[in-house]
């Protein structure tokens, strides 16, 4: 993934094209590092955005909406006082090299017009946007995203009154000004066991990774060294060809997918080094592509934000109970010990009359044993032997009243426990951002989250976004993809005739099977509607995995129980292997 020369130059012809005669008519910076400039040309308004994000840096016209601070930052302000209202009168690119040079017809100060520019330079880490001004045939920086003193370089400053200078050349050869014979010399000249796409990366400057392999394949000697290759000159028309491509300005925007639609790299020009191991989407213009490409990075970043924060949540209150519960535990181990006091009070006032008043302990006849034995129990000297007795029957009650509260406390905590692996179950299983959104709503709801600690409006609604599935045979099924989704499902949506389907002993969806009052569905639908509620679950790796299912009135939700718990009876169990249903929208 990267925004090469080529992809520089596919940009720029696309802007000439569509932006240049634009008028300025507002600006705003979003984040730190992009600036959108709100043009306004050919009867049609347009945002043009400059990123110079170390990641993302780019030059594109772009659809998607952004969120500006209250209070626009020192860069945006200059920006606004001296392009507003200027017109966008050039788009272009110096030599082969990833920097974009917008050229504006302005107006000064003291109202004569004049010319302004902002370059963009796309070069990883240290991309920059820096605004200059023409004088005297000479740009001077008015500002920049970043600048850039003494102490961050040596070789190059960007400070406002200083000189444009172009960024540090590589000592690479411009690969559209190359000719056969110095291609000739550099080949000879490279070491012979390095690969020969190393030798297109390394020799030619504006080539990225990506390119430098495809020019290799286009050649067939991709993955090959320079001492492998019999024939250098097919290496060397691979080069002119993609040259031509450039001078033709025959760009294509390409952006290539993984088997599950995730975006991984973008191009101009056509890639078949992939073969059929990547999905390759052509768009009808670059601005599209990148849109596409880098609005689902923006989307998976802000779900992994999102993510994070609940699992960090999540983790912390498990942690906590982890450790509650052990302590309560042995507290209420030592709850064990109560009948012994009650014993012990009762032998006491047993044998009362036969005590000294004030002893540090007595020996008793058990008269509630077969045996009989005698049994030594502490006394409190200062105390008269029935207050003894009433201490240890108070002991008793507290220690009785503690065990009841402390069971009850110990499957509170262990249910929690259950319920928050139930809900990280169902974050391991999430495909988009209502998926979070729901699960989230979710977690208000339960009271993890305050409704004030989040932005994002919530759906009200549990039944938005459950998965509609149909078997095979056409028979219809839903499955839940969070716990409130499942007992809508279970609840409020099943008829009493539908079936209802669980993995055994674990976390996972609820599956409600249609069928009516006397219905008797096909053995593959139960087999699909049981493997789907295997593969949303916490087994979905798994062989053989246990299912419970029985019909819809069999199923209960006991009152007061957390989101998703049930209980069910009269179950029948199936094994099967867990498997991705059919969806139906």
């Amino acid at each position: 993934m990267a925004f090469d020369a080529g992809m520089t130059a596919a940009v720029c012809a696309e802007l000439s094209a569509a932006a240049v005669g634009s008028k300025i008519e507002k600006i705003y910076q979003p984040s730190a590092d992009e600036i959108v400039l709100l043009c306004r040309g050919k009867g049609a308004g347009r945002k043009l955005l400059l990123s110079a994000s170390a990641s993302s840096a780019r030059v594109c016209m772009t659809e998607l909406s952004r969120e500006n601070p209250k209070t626009p930052p020192m860069f945006c302000m200059q920006l606004r006082k001296h392009l507003t209202g200027a017109v966008l009168n050039g788009v272009r690119m110096y030599g082969f090299e990833r920097v974009i040079e917008l050229e504006f017809s302005a107006f000064d100060e003291m109202g004569f017009a004049c010319k302004k520019f902002l370059h963009t330079e796309i070069m990883g880490k240290y991309s920059n946007l820096i605004f200059t001004e023409e004088k005297n045939g000479e740009k001077r920086v008015l500002g920049a995203l970043k600048t850039v003193d003494f102490t961050t370089s040596s070789k190059r400053q960007v400070l406002a009154g200083m000189a444009y200078e172009m960024p540090p050349s590589q000592d690479k050869t411009n690969p559209l000004t190359e000719n056969a014979a110095h291609f000739e010399a550099a080949v000879s000249s490279y070491p012979k066991e390095r690969l020969a796409e190393k030798f297109i990366l390394d020799t030619f400057q504006g080539i990225s990774p990506l390119i430098a392999r495809e020019i290799a394949f286009r050649a067939g000697v991709l993955g090959k060294t320079i001492g492998e290759i019999e024939r250098t000159d097919v290496l060397w028309h691979a080069l002119k060809a993609f040259r031509e491509t450039v001078f033709a300005k025959e760009f294509a925007p390409v952006m290539l997918c993984r088997e599950k639609g995730e975006p991984f790299e973008y191009t101009f020009m056509p890639i078949g080094q992939y073969g059929a191991a990547a999905e390759v989407k052509v768009f009808p213009s670059f601005s599209a592509m990148f849109d596409a490409f880098f609005g689902a990075r923006e989307r998976m970043a802000a779900m992994h934000s999102r993510m994070h924060d609940m699992h960090s949540l999540l983790s912390g209150i498990k942690n906590k109970l982890s450790r509650k519960i052990p302590q309560l535990q042995k507290e209420l181990k030592e709850c064990e010990e109560m009948e012994k006091f009650k014993l012990w009070g009762d032998l006491i006032m047993a044998s009362v009359y036969m005590l000294n008043k004030k002893a540090a302990f007595c020996d008793v006849t058990n008269y509630y044993s077969e045996e009989m034995e005698t049994v030594r129990i502490p006394l409190d000297n200062k105390l008269m032997p029935s207050q003894n007795a009433a201490r240890y029957y108070k002991k008793y009650t507290k220690l009785k009243t503690a065990r009841s509260i402390l069971t009850e406390q110990i499957e509170k905590a262990a249910e929690e426990l259950s319920y928050l692996e139930s809900v990280e179950e169902a974050m391991a299983r999430v495909e988009n951002e209502e998926d979070i959104l729901g699960i989230r709503a979710e977690l208000m709801h339960a009271g993890y989250i305050a409704k004030g600690q989040t932005a994002v409006k919530q759906k009200d609604k549990p039944e938005r976004g459950i998965r509609k599935c149909i078997t095979a045979l056409g028979r219809e099924f839903f499955v839940g993809k969070n716990n409130m989704q499942n007992d809508y499902l279970t609840t409020k949506l099943a008829k009493k005739s539908d079936w209802w389907f669980h993995v055994k002993g674990g976390h996972g969806s609820h599956v409600i099977m249609l069928c009516d009052v006397g219905e008797d569905p096909d053995a593959r639908d139960f087999t699909e509607a049981a493997a789907a509620a295997a593969y949303y679950s916490g087994f979905r790796e798994g062989e053989n995995v246990a299912v419970d299912y029985t019909e819809v009135r069999n199923v209960k939700k006991p009152a007061g129980s957390v989101p998703g718990k049930v209980v069910y009876y009269t179950n029948y169990t199936a094994y099967v292997n867990p498997a991705k249903p059919t969806e139906v929208k």
